[in-house]
């Protein structure tokens, strides 16, 4: 049996809308993207979709298995920095980051530093616009907190974090991988390759039938069926070449931002 991760956001609804609920090779955990990242890291789970940033701060301990990932070439929809002044203003201010990812807390570290050259005050705080905004000068949401913040309209301006680092790069971003620990595989290799085909399964049928993932959406968080439809063009739920190459980007400049004690090596199983 495999411990998996489950994150119940919408952009992840195309790997688990048609994953089966029950089977004999798996259960699954619920939790947002830091959760999982916890307990991979503790072993209370054997296998989940963590944050890129947190398989770079166990590279040496994790494997990531082939053609899953979540990730843009551009704009992200629900990754969103919203700001009551331009970036290159926000040098001194106070910038409130959610406490439910990993990754997109770096990428806006390493945009602000690297691209912008300015270095706010950071806080951590949970998900709520509003509150955020009481307390700082800027605020970073992600996934359906982002969307519903997004649809409210604030008065402010809202910076999509994959159209920015785009921008920046010239490279896609890749938020999530799908990552185990090396250590499971003399005794578990089997069950760990039945389980990846099980999530390769669900996210083919899940492509082709994204009529469903999309009514889905809006029985969550409402918004129309083209709005949805317009939100997962720019999803890859794979892990080509290409947004290897952005990977590896991220991860990179995470190190030499200092934001990561060594330059990660991105190691896949099983091999295919």
């Amino acid at each position: 049996m495999i411990r998996i991760g489950h994150n119940p956001n919408t952009n992840m609804l195309p790997m688990f809308h048609f994953l089966p609920k029950e089977h004999p090779h798996l259960t699954s955990v619920t939790a947002e993207p830091t959760g999982h990242n916890a307990m991979l890291a503790k072993g209370q789970i054997d296998m989940a979709p963590i944050s890129a940033f947190s398989y770079g701060e166990h590279w040496q301990d994790y494997l990531i298995l082939p053609n899953l990932s979540v990730s843009t070439k551009g704009r992200v929809g629900s990754i969103l920095l919203f700001s009551k002044v331009p970036l290159e203003n926000l040098d001194g201010l106070t910038v409130a980051l959610t406490d439910m990812s990993a990754t997109s807390v770096n990428l806006t570290k390493i945009l602000l530093h690297r691209f912008y050259g300015v270095f706010p005050k950071y806080v951590t705080l949970p998900s709520n616009l509003d509150d955020m905004f009481r307390q700082a000068d800027a605020a970073l949401l992600i996934a359906d907190s982002a969307i519903r913040a997004a649809q409210a309209k604030p008065n402010c301006l809202i910076y999509d974090l994959g159209a920015e680092w785009l921008k920046q790069t010239g490279h896609s971003m890749t938020y999530a991988v799908w990552a185990f620990p090396k250590k499971l595989l003399p005794q578990q290799a089997e069950e760990i390759k039945n389980v990846y085909h099980l999530l390769l399964e669900a996210k083919s049928k899940a492509l082709n039938r994204m009529e469903d993932v999309v009514q889905a959406c809006q029985v969550m968080l409402g918004g129309t069926s083209d709005f949805w439809k317009d939100y997962f063009t720019q999803f890859h739920y794979d892990l080509d070449p290409g947004l290897l190459s952005g990977l590896h980007q991220y991860l990179d400049l995470c190190y030499e931002e200092e934001l990561l004690p060594s330059r990660p090596i991105i190691e896949r199983w099983p091999e295919e």
